[in-house]
């Protein structure tokens, strides 16, 4: 994730006001990160993308009781992780340790859900500076994992911020702000093993 999820100054308040509060976390994972240092190492990142599919496969049921199938289907990753893996030549079941079942815990409520969501519909937007950072490397070519909608991200971002609007009317549950904090902070934690430090 990278600080791309600055875009969201012009949408609401509610937005402005979780992306003024995760800043903090936000900047400690991306640093942590260092994914945009080239050149990219390509072991660690299959270890990245072993660790997100280990957080999707879990994330991903445990938010959709709390959301539209049809507005959270098109936001669903695990497929993508799987099909970057699998280019990478690195199958699920070599993949190690799996799941995160941590990430069950940040969809407890809706509000929570929601906060959680903002997270990871925010990286979308850092993943397009992140896809453009490693253009041109020969085996991240066709991956998909940080790009998924690629010249739809807009669209999808402006879908985002009028669901949250319609649920919230602009006031921030603390709940929200929670989840949010805490998904952050679990992949803090979980991603760990990629880390620039651990190479």
């Amino acid at each position: 994730m990278t600080r791309g999820e600055a875009a969201i100054g012009s949408s609401s308040d509610l937005l402005v006001r979780l992306r003024e509060g995760t800043a903090g976390s936000h900047i400690r994972l991306e640093e942590a990160l260092g994914i945009l240092n080239l050149p990219l190492a390509r072991d660690r990142f299959v270890v990245l993308l072993e660790r997100f599919h280990g957080f999707h496969a879990v994330w991903e049921p445990a938010v959709a009781p709390w959301f539209e199938p049809a507005f959270l289907s098109p936001r669903r990753r695990t497929h993508l992780l799987e099909a970057d893996l699998a280019s990478l030549g690195r199958s699920l079941e070599a993949a190690h340790p799996l799941p995160c079942a941590a990430a069950a815990d940040l969809a407890r409520t809706a509000e929570q859900a929601l906060g959680s969501l903002y997270v990871m519909e925010g990286s979308t937007l850092g993943g397009q500076v992140i896809s453009r950072g490693f253009a041109g490397t020969v085996w991240a070519e066709g991956l998909r994992y940080f790009n998924p909608y690629g010249r739809g991200t807009g669209g999808m971002w402006a879908a985002f911020k009028a669901m949250v609007q319609q649920r919230s009317n602009g006031t921030t549950d603390p709940k929200i702000m929670a989840g949010a904090i805490a998904t952050f902070e679990l992949l803090q934690d979980w991603l760990r093993p990629a880390f620039r430090e651990a190479e």
